[in-house]
């Protein structure tokens, strides 16, 4: 587990996410990371994958069927 500082940037929080965790998610300067709300409440840190962005929109979607 690696434990992240809160701190202020512009009018919300930021966090600076470690070298060895920015190489991990294939990250660089400019490039979009994902925040997930999982069903337990936690978050999940993730890289972009068009792939996984349509699972989840799929997934978002028929729960909201389900709830209608």
């Amino acid at each position: 587990m690696i434990e992240l500082t809160l701190r202020p940037v512009g009018d919300g929080l930021g966090v600076e996410l470690p070298a060895d965790v920015i190489e991990a998610l294939g990250a660089r300067d400019g490039s979009s990371i994902y925040l997930i709300n999982m069903l337990n409440g936690s978050y999940r840190l993730a890289r972009h994958d068009d792939d996984l962005i349509e699972k989840m929109e799929l997934v978002d979607g028929m729960m909201h069927e389900e709830d209608a």
